[in-house]
Order: C-alpha cells, then sequence, then structure tokens
C-alpha cells in the first residue's frame, strides 16, 4: 500500500510542473486503441522487481496515472489466477493488459529433445524446441488459449505480447525463426516427396538440399507447416474471442513472423500489434536529440512498408528501451511523442532504471509525453532541450579537477594502419592543425550476407556537426576537411551490420573505448598510456553467446603481464592490471580468440582510471596527466589539448 501511495503521489506531483494541459481524451476501448486512441505499452521491468517480480495492484495505478493504456508485466504469465488478478486491476484503473510471454521455449539437451531442437543453417543447434516440434506449439496454445477465455470474460485482457528474441545460448543465425534444419522437419518433407535422406551432419543439410535442387520447395513446405500450425492456433482463440490480438516483437520480423505469422493471426477484427525496437535510444549514441529523432522517424517509415506491402491488418508501434545508450530520460519523452505521430502509438521495454534511483526521472517524462499523446500535441518532440545533452564522452567534459590531454604530434604525414575491423558505432578522434588539410580514408567491409553503407558524420567538440558522407558496400572513401582550429575532432562512424576499418590518415587517430569499443575478429594491438602515479588498471572485455574473445596485456617492454577471456557462460570479464613502476608509459593489449567459442563480434572498454582512448600505433598515443583525476571520480572532465614535444 505504501508503494502505492508513493507512486500516485509521485505522478500526481510530476503532472503539476507539465507543461501540457491534461486533455479530455477519448475513452481508451479495445476498438479504438491503436486506431483514434494512441497505444501506450508499458513492459515493466522497473516496477515488478520491487516487489520479487510479482505484479501487485500499485503498480497498475502507477501505470494508468502515468498516462499509459496497456500494461504488460515481464513476468508471471505462467500464473493465471495472476493474470485474471492484473486483468481486474487493469479494467478498474480504465487500462488494459497484455500477458507478457516468449515466443520461445527452452529445450532439454537429453534425448528426450533429440532431433527437435532448432537447427540452424550453418548446422548450430540451440536448446530451444524448433518451430516445428509439438512441444512448443503445445506450450503456446496452452497459454494463449487460456487468455483468450478470460479475454471472453473481462475485454481488458486484450491479447499477448509475444517476444520472439533469441535469447538462448550456442551460437545463433538471428532471432526466432529462420528455416530450421531439424530431424522433424527434414522427415516430414522426405516423406512427402518420397525421399530417402542420406544421414545428413547437421552442417550438411543445407548444402544437400540446394545440392538436390529442393531448397526452395523445402522453405516453402516449412513455411506452411508453421502457416497451418499459427492457423490452428488462431482459429482455437477465435472460439473464445475472435479481437483478442498478437502484439509480436521483432517488427517487421523474420521468416517465422512475416510469412506465417502476419497472413494467419492477423485478422480484421484483430489486427496485429507490430512492435518495432528499431527507435529503442538514438540512431547513434552520439547523436543530439533534434537529429537522432529525425532519424528514428525515417527509419519507423522505411519499416513500416513491409507489413504494408503484405496488405495485413496491422497497428505499428515504435519502442522504446531507456537501457540503451542514449535514451536518456528526456529523449525517451520526445522519442514517444515522435514515435506515437509518426505510427499507431509506442511501446517502452521499461529496463534499466532504478525505481528508488533514476525511475522518478524517466517517469516524469514519460508522463509528459503521454499527456501531449492524449493533447494531440505532437509538435512537443520539437521543443528544445530541458536538460544538458549527456552524449557519455568524459573527454569533452569540464571539473574542478583538470586532467591534461596531450595530443600526438601532428605532421601532416599520412601513415597507413594494420587492418581492424570495427563494427557498430564507434567514435574517432583525430588530433588536428589550423588550416593542415585533413585525409582520412576508410574502408567498408562485408560481412556474410549484409549489404550496408558506411556512414560517417564530423563533428567539432562540442559535437556540432561539420560534414558527412557515405562509402558504399565493399568500397573505399575519404573523409576530407580543412580545420579551422587546433585540437580535437570527432569522426563517428557506422557500417550497420557490415566492418570497417581506418585504412590510412594524415593525422594521428584515437578510437574512443569508454562505453564499449566494437570489434569483428581479432586484433593484433592496439595501445594506450596508462597515467603516471597509477598502480592498477582496468580493462573489460564483452563477448555475446558463443562469440568469445581472449584480451592479451603488454607492458611497455612489450612483455605480456595479464590476460582474460570471455565463455559463452561469462560474457563479460574485467582484467585488473598492475601497473607497477611503468606507469606513464605506452602500453598495448591483443584481442584473440579464446579457448572455446568462435573469435567474431566484441568490444572492449578501458577502466575509468585511463584516457579511454587506443591507438592504431604506437607513434600516436592520446596521453593524460596528472594521476589524480579519474573519469570514476568525476562526472565532468576538463581538457587542455596541447601539442608541444614538452606535453608529450
Amino acid at each position: 500500500m505504501l508503494k502505492y501511495v508513493i507512486a500516485v503521489t509521485m505522478v500526481l506531483g510530476l503532472l503539476g510542473v507539465m507543461s501540457v494541459r491534461c486533455p479530455a481524451e477519448e475513452k481508451p476501448t479495445r476498438q479504438n486503441l491503436g486506431r483514434t486512441v494512441k497505444l501506450r505499452i508499458l513492459v515493466d521491468k522497473v516496477m515488478q522487481p520491487t516487489e520479487g517480480w510479482v505484479t501487485k495492484e500499485w503498480m497498475v495505478a502507477a501505470t494508468a496515472e502515468a498516462g499509459f493504456n496497456v500494461f504488460s508485466p515481464r513476468r508471471g504469465h505462467e500464473r493465471l489466477d495472476e493474470v485474471r488478478q492484473v486483468t481486474e486491476w487493469c479494467e478498474k484503473y480504465g487500462i488494459f493488459h497484455l500477458p507478457w510471454m516468449r515466443g520461445t521455449l527452452r529445450a532439454p539437451t537429453g534425448p528426450q529433445a533429440a532431433g527437435k531442437r532448432l537447427v540452424w543453417s550453418n548446422g548450430s543447434e540451440q536448446p530451444l524446441w524448433s518451430p516445428n516440434a509439438d512441444e512448443f506449439w503445445e506450450w503456446m496454445t496452452k497459454y494463449i488459449v487460456a487468455y483468450a477465455k478470460i479475454s471472453a470474460e473481462n475485454p481488458h485482457l486484450m491479447g499477448v505480447f509475444l517476444d520472439f528474441e533469441n535469447y538462448a545460448p550456442g551460437r545463433k543465425g538471428g532471432n526466432c525463426y529462420y528455416l530450421s534444419y531439424d530431424d522433424l522437419i527434414m522427415g516430414k518433407f522426405a516423406e512427402a516427396k518420397g525421399l530417402e535422406l542420406p544421414e545428413l551432419a547437421l552442417e550438411a543439410r543445407k548444402q544437400w538440399l540446394e545440392e538436390q535442387g529442393l531448397h526452395e520447395e523445402f522453405a516453402r513446405f516449412q513455411i506452411n507447416h508453421w502457416r497451418e500450425r499459427c492457423r490452428k492456433l488462431r482459429q482455437a482463440i477465435d472460439r473464445f474471442d475472435p479481437t483478442f490480438q498478437f502484439c509480436i516483437y521483432p517488427a517487421p520480423g523474420t521468416p517465422f513472423l512475416v510469412e506465417a505469422a502476419y497472413p494467419e493471426w492477423a485478422t480484421e477484427a484483430a489486427p496485429l500489434i507490430l512492435a518495432d525496437a528499431c527507435t529503442y535510444g538514438r540512431p547513434s549514441k552520439f547523436l543530439p536529440q533534434a537529429e537522432a529523432l529525425e532519424a528514428n522517424r525515417r527509419r519507423l517509415r522505411e519499416r513500416m512498408k513491409i507489413p504494408q506491402e503484405r496488405g495485413i491488418p496491422y497497428l505499428y508501434a515504435g519502442g522504446i528501451d531507456p537501457v540503451v545508450a542514449g535514451a536518456d530520460p528526456e529523449f525517451c519523452g520526445k522519442n514517444a511523442v515522435m514515435i506515437s505521430e509518426a505510427t499507431d502509438g509506442y511501446w517502452v521495454f521499461y529496463e534499466g532504471p532504478k525505481y528508488e534511483e533514476d525511475h522518478p526521472q524517466y517517469w516524469k517524462w514519460f508522463t509528459w509525453a503521454n499527456r501531449a499523446i492524449a493533447a494531440g500535441n505532437f509538435a512537443a518532440w520539437h521543443e528544445p532541450r530541458e536538460t544538458p545533452e549527456d552524449f557519455g564522452l568524459s573527454v569533452l567534459k569540464t571539473a574542478e579537477l583538470r586532467l591534461e590531454l596531450a595530443m600526438p604530434e601532428v605532421t601532416g604525414e599520412t601513415v597507413e594502419f594494420p587492418l581492424v575491423k570495427m563494427r557498430g558505432d564507434n567514435l574517432l578522434f583525430l588530433a588536428c592543425k589550423a588550416g593542415q588539410p585533413v585525409e582520412v580514408v576508410l574502408r567498408n567491409h562485408p560481412v556474410a550476407y549484409y549489404r550496408s553503407l558506411l556512414a560517417w558524420e564530423l563533428r567539432d567538440l562540442q559535437m556540432n556537426k561539420l560534414t558527412s558522407g557515405t562509402i558504399p558496400h565493399d568500397e573505399t572513401g575519404r573523409v576530407h576537411f580543412t580545420p579551422e582550429k587546433d585540437g580535437m575532432y570527432v569522426l563517428g562512424a557506422s557500417a550497420g551490420s557490415c566492418a570497417y576499418s581506418v585504412v590510412s590518415a594524415n593525422v594521428p587517430v584515437g578510437l574512443y573505448a569508454e562505453r564499449g569499443l566494437s570489434f569483428i575478429y581479432g586484433v593484433d594491438r592496439l595501445y594506450f598510456h596508462v597515467t603516471e602515479g597509477l598502480k592498477e588498471f582496468t580493462v573489460q572485455v564483452k563477448g555475446t553467446g558463443a562469440e568469445t574473445v581472449r584480451v592479451n596485456v603488454f607492458d611497455p617492454t612489450g612483455a605480456q603481464v595479464a590476460s582474460a577471456q570471455t565463455t559463452p557462460q561469462q560474457q563479460t570479464v574485467t582484467l585488473k592490471v598492475p601497473a607497477g613502476n611503468r606507469a606513464g608509459q605506452t602500453w598495448s593489449l591483443q584481442l584473440t580468440k579464446a579457448d572455446e567459442g568462435v573469435l567474431e563480434d566484441h568490444s572492449l572498454t578501458l577502466g575509468p582510471e585511463l584516457l579511454p582512448m587506443v591507438s592504431l600505433t604506437p607513434e600516436q598515443v592520446f596521453r593524460t596527466r596528472p594521476a589524480q583525476c579519474t573519469r570514476a571520480k568525476t562526472s565532468r572532465l576538463a581538457l587542455r589539448q596541447d601539442t608541444s614535444p614538452e606535453q608529450k
């Protein structure tokens, strides 16, 4: 009861400072949600943990008071009495309930599931029931039909939120589901075709089907099998409630969703709710708010074309996730308004904030957004920032304690760099001289079947945009500009699902490693400065599932002094390295293959004791002094840039 009082009091207090007047919005119903009333869905992972992951009435009340009209508790889908109780609370507070459940089911490792687990085209088998297994469909049907029965009695249970993200361990080929090459479907296909299958290793199955000219037919056969299963589930639901809706993530979706769930689960009476995650945060965590919101808007419009072309009844909702870098409270609020203007509403995968700490600020801005949306005030997302932008760049900030940055000497000589392939959003810092033309050569590297542009943007230290460009798939391009002032400039780059490298530059280049510098494959050496006076520093590496990495750290003499590795079970490791009497010098590290797993995607973060910058050659290392200031001790950090030899 106390938390209920606190939650409601907090919301009511926030309403007093809202800039948007509370409107008399049309009362939400099953018929108008997503049509004339924008969807505002909260998937809760912040309030539930305070009660041991059990939903309490105060959570539903707080959700309604904040202006959300759909509540989806992250846990409890299997506790049907609780599902019924949450639905009754939603009815009491005039909102609606979507039980959240995964669209995947873990399979046992023993013989019970032999031949029935999900098998990817590369032969990787994950501990998930195949989408062709009876066990998977019996489990899904059991709960979803139970929800439909409750929905028929109480329309405030409007459907189910199905999450098809692939959370299972093992090497994966994406979210669920793409084609599976398990024994079940291979056997059914062979029987239908009158084939005698040879003994095929998991990794040889796709190739064999292709060699026999059967793969396209196999794909159609499996998709038709999925459609039949989906159709039976929809028919079972319709016996109780034909208006029962599926909210499915991710959108636009995998082949299972687009080819089977779209046509079979979507009806005029129950349009699909497609939950897109492309707007979780900023397209780049370093983009200013206005540019990031415009980019999110463009993304949504492009991705919505897929269900449009399918001609199915659907509602589209862009997602927000506060745990994503760059998704600060105000950005989330403005993002919610922008998404709702562009689509049929928004949803929040509400994770990251701590209830007693930063939750109030997020709740304030979501409340602000919900009131603006209800009022039809969609211009609100264009309003100027009220809170200072924080791009997570400690090297751009000020503090009482000053940390001096000595940039490498800027000679104008072009340096060819060893091949280091980066992936995702990364920042490169360029040390420049006024009036001296700069040229940085970048390469867009293919990865698997992806075809992405390499996009780059150049900014000054105040994050003002100077110029930008793109480099086509599998091509090389150049960044040209002439700086007006001495100092550092910021080059942001991303090649989407592909990779990129810095081929050469005529200025020193530093790679920013404070919040996860992303690589693909191995890196022979990266160089960094250990601040004078440090006794110890930390280096963190992170893998993903079966994609693992080992980090080796070398002192200034080249001797290896420390090593650590991730595993499929432990995806992040932090290595403590004693500096001994070699602080104040250039050290190096290597990213290489771990004992287990494959060396593909991984990231590197330098500890808060260090300047978060690594270089591709030892001559271009950025240095710091003195040691009494660390990023951990202060949230704001000033730099005095100096290129003089004595400062190096």
